[in-house]
């Protein structure tokens, strides 16, 4: 008789899932099982996650996906009836081959003297005796998943019908992105990519810090002060670009969605536009915000809606969703923005006046019928749901609206007619280092405000003059607008 460890050494099989395992006996929840040696097969050539993963499932009928991996059958109780009988015969064969190899190099027979057993292997006590593994073969029934379950954060899971680097890295970046909104507690719907690039710094500067610390030399007469690899923000901001559209398309389908889908397509639509630019250099040495300006085509929802098609699912749809997400999104300037995640830990975050916030809205993720018209806003409704922001050396604001030449020089700011408070103080004396200064900020998003309100909306009340009175202008104006 071999030894039995020399007989179990190499996985078993191949065998069908559905036939050697128990339907009934395969634990679940936090105790999956687990493959190692993960093999993907389509078409008979051997594949990655990214060739075969779809956010929405085809259109078109697909071939199906095969898997293969190794599986360590932990219980006998995993294997089904006809599953016991073929281990327990593959395990009586190999010892039969063993015996005869070795009845050719000695004289003496070496044949097994009885028949072996899966409960002799296995043992009577549980974690004494050894255990079996087989190679498993199915068919790949639903989309994997990545880092994205609660019960497995780290792991990928494969479901059975009866590794490629791109999808390793998409999920996670989501990770990443739900680190990012938990630890520095972000608004839902509302985060732009600044704020996972800002984030990622941060995090990457206390790990990276606390690491360099821990490994650094003891020297008690000269301390050894850690150097941290440099990290720049178009590095990070490369990465998300790379699979931005993706992210989107899975938010979109997803019940909670953290990020603002307006901006989000105009950062797509302005990567798309940095890809076809002549190749001077790499997309994170020629992207910058003041040398690439999306269109209003660029970054609507039907060119965006191309983008994600690939994804799985018609563009018609996407379209759809967009439109959704973007018109439930949409909300008056002046209401709370949540906290602007910067690098720079010390620095206030801003606070809007809460009287206008509206009531919270269901995630980009949607079972309403995709059948409903698609244009249901008006586009101000659009321009004024994305806070202000200036091109990067410049302080001045231009109005995003089509054929409005109206702009704001925060440089030669003049004194109104009304009493000046401390934010319009600030930007008059110049008493502003950049554009990141809170009173700076405060006072763009007033002038941003009234020049939206009056001179597109034709409200001509301020909010700081009667903000009941203009509260209930501006609503009746909305519904008004959003039925055009």
């Amino acid at each position: 008789m071999a030894p039995i460890k020399q007989l179990i050494e190499e996985p078993f099989g191949p065998y069908p899932d559905h036939i050697i395992l128990s339907s009934s006996g395969i634990p679940q929840g936090k105790n999956l099982p687990r493959l190692r040696r993960l093999r993907l097969r389509q078409n008979n050539k051997i594949i990655g996650l990214d060739t075969c993963e779809h956010l929405v499932p085809p259109t078109k009928s697909s071939n199906p996906v095969s898997c293969f991996g190794v599986l360590v059958i932990e219980s006998l109780a995993w294997l089904s009836d006809t599953g016991r009988i073929l281990l327990a015969k593959e395990l009586n064969k190999r010892d039969e081959n063993w015996a005869g190899a070795r009845s050719k190099q000695n004289s003496k027979s070496a044949a097994p003297n009885q028949a072996l057993t899966l409960e002799g292997v296995y043992g009577k006590k549980p974690a004494r005796g050894s255990k079996i593994s087989v190679w498993i073969n199915f068919e790949k029934e639903s989309p994997a998943s990545f880092m994205a379950a609660d019960d497995h954060p780290e792991s990928l899971l494969l479901s059975s019908k009866a590794g490629h680097r791109f999808y390793e890295i998409v999920y996670r970046l989501v990770a990443l992105i739900k680190e990012i909104v938990d630890k520095y507690k972000l608004p839902e719907k509302t985060a732009e990519v600044e704020n996972f690039v800002n984030g990622y710094l941060l995090i990457h500067k206390e790990k990276a810090w606390s690491h360099a610390t821990i490994f650094a030399e003891e020297n008690e007469e000269q301390p050894v002060k850690p150097r941290l690899r440099h990290i720049s923000h178009a590095e990070v901001r490369e990465g998300f670009a790379a699979h931005s559209g993706w992210l989107l398309a899975f938010y979109l389908l997803s019940p909670k969605c953290p990020i603002d889908v307006g901006r989000w397509c105009e950062f797509i639509a302005k990567v798309r536009i940095a890809k076809k630019a002549p190749k001077s250099g790499t997309w994170s040495q020629t992207y910058e915000d003041d040398e690439i300006w999306a269109s209003d085509d660029e970054g609507s929802p039907s060119s965006i809606a191309k983008t994600l098609a690939k994804f799985g699912g018609p563009a018609e749809g996407w379209e759809k969703k967009l439109r959704r997400a973007i018109t439930r999104q949409a909300s008056p300037p002046w209401s709370s923005q949540g906290n602007a995640l910067t690098n720079n830990t010390r620095r206030a975050a801003l606070t809007y006046d809460p009287d206008f916030s509206e009531p919270s809205t269901p995630g980009c993720s949607d079972s309403e019928d995709d059948s409903a018209p698609p244009q249901i806003f008006h586009p101000i409704l659009l321009h004024m749901a994305r806070p202000p922001t200036l091109r990067p050396g410049r302080f001045i604001w231009d109005c995003p609206v089509p054929k409005c030449e109206f702009s704001l020089n925060l440089l030669e700011f003049k004194q109104t007619g009304r009493d000046e408070g401390v934010p319009e103080a600030v930007v008059r004396n110049r008493q502003f280092e950049n554009f990141q200064d809170e009173q700076l900020q405060t006072f763009l998003y007033q002038r941003v405000s009234d020049h939206y309100t009056v001179d597109h909306l034709g409200i001509s009340v301020k909010p700081y003059e009667d903000k009941q009175k203009f509260k209930a202008e501006f609503m009746k104006k909305k519904m008004v607008l959003t039925r055009l």
